[in-house]
């Protein structure tokens, strides 16, 4: 198949236009409106009409210009689809044509110039434009958004403060877990997360990281700041002699202004306190790597609910995932006095998960049956994590879909 060509003269000194074959037929078929034979047209030439039908666009009419990134859209050439739709002033439809081709930070300029500072920030942080996403984060109120950037590039400390400022204590321990196992002599992230044990009445598991501390980093001698949490800790785990050759060691290093450290009483272990491993128990998550299972249980919080309050009621938007990890919740078909008991679910049982890939209506009532605790991922959180992880939401999505497939064969089967 051949193309025939004439030169036109204009403002520029002159272009080719096409006269015949298939950016032409292309054309015709786009103006008669057969937008899915143009599509098929297009993927059988192979694709060789793309330039000349960017050039036209480029002086087409806006409806053309609209056909035509259809057109390239339904033909799954998404990034010329993004081309005309920026040709046609359309930033919004370009923004998630270039992320459906996978130019995220293309797609991140568009987003931008659209309004929308969040989504900007999460395609440049696909580009690998972290300083940039960070910034857009801040613009659009996102403190959350902008440490979870700093967690997965790796940026641990950075991210351990901006947690701090938000006072979530679970993510920034979970952070400075993740950096200390990527840096395990960083004596800054070892002083951080043993004062976070010590205030919270972890003083055994705070004393052993920090002498693990002292043999992995020499620098740690020296450091008045973590000395003084080791001489802390190994005092409140009744080991007075050591203690005593750490606080003489202290008298010979400079004064420092750091903060008295505070020691909070021991903590016992609670029923819902492995809340972690019923997370990775969770049959969905069951092919996640250690490092994406860590970074989804740093956007989970905890919540509580009293007996008789409702989880999910029938009818609203789906929220998030509940995993519930101490209480027990009951689960009832419709609402008010007549709704009818399906099930009751104790520690481990979990509720919601449609909602984390599917935006609609819930279908069932949940209520605590007694003090209930929760460990919960909203669909906001989710749908963050799943967009900063592709192979994490790959492994998810393929799981879910497994799973759901085996609840539809064993409910045909009982039929």
């Amino acid at each position: 198949m051949h193309s025939d060509f004439d030169f036109v003269d204009d403002e520029q000194g002159g272009r080719f236009v096409a006269t015949g074959g298939p950016v032409v037929e292309l054309r015709q078929m786009v103006a008669k409106g057969e937008i899915d034979n143009a599509a098929k047209h297009y993927e059988e030439t192979g694709a060789v009409a793309r330039d000349g039908l960017l050039d036209e666009a480029a002086n087409a009419s806006f409806e053309t210009k609209r056909s035509i990134a259809l057109m390239f859209r339904k033909a799954r050439d998404f990034a010329a689809a993004a081309r005309v739709y920026q040709h046609a002033k359309l930033e919004t439809e370009a923004a998630a044509a270039f992320e459906q081709a996978g130019e995220f930070a293309a797609a991140a300029a568009c987003w931008e110039r659209s309004g929308e500072v969040l989504k900007a920030a999460a395609a440049y942080e696909r580009a690998g434009k972290t300083d940039q996403a960070l910034e857009l984060y801040r613009r659009g109120g996102a403190p959350e958004r902008a440490a979870e950037t700093l967690a997965r590039g790796s940026r641990h400390l950075d991210a351990a403060k901006e947690f701090r400022r938000l006072n979530n204590t679970h993510a920034e321990v979970e952070v400075l877990r993740a950096g200390l196992s990527a840096e395990p002599t960083n004596v800054e992230i070892a002083s951080r997360l043993a004062e976070l044990m010590l205030q919270h009445g972890h003083t055994q598991p705070a004393a052993q990281l920090l002498m693990e501390t002292t043999r992995r980093a020499p620098a740690s001698k020296d450091d008045v700041r973590f000395l003084t949490l080791l001489a802390t800790a190994l005092e409140a785990t009744g080991n007075a002699p050591t203690a005593a050759k750490v606080r003489a060691r202290l008298q010979e290093l400079p004064k420092s202004d750091a903060p008295p450290v505070i020691t909070g009483t021991p903590v016992a272990a609670t029923p819902g306190a492995d809340a972690y491993g019923f997370l990775k128990a969770l049959p969905m998550f069951a092919d996640l790597t250690l490092a994406d299972m860590k970074a989804l249980y740093r956007v989970c919080t905890l919540q509580a609910y009293e007996p008789g309050q409702h989880l999910i009621e029938v009818g609203q938007p789906g929220k998030g995932l509940f995993l519930i990890v101490e209480g027990q919740v009951e689960v009832f078909a419709g609402s008010g006095p007549q709704a009818r008991l399906l099930n009751t679910l104790g520690v481990g049982g979990y509720v919601g998960e449609i909602s984390l890939v599917q935006d609609g209506p819930t279908s069932a009532r949940v209520t605590a049956r007694s003090k209930v605790k929760v460990l919960f991922i909203s669909r906001d959180a989710f749908h963050q994590y799943v967009y900063g992880a592709p192979m994490a939401a790959l492994r998810i999505y393929q799981l879910f879909t497994h799973n759901l497939a085996e609840r539809v064969r064993v409910l045909s089967a009982a039929k």
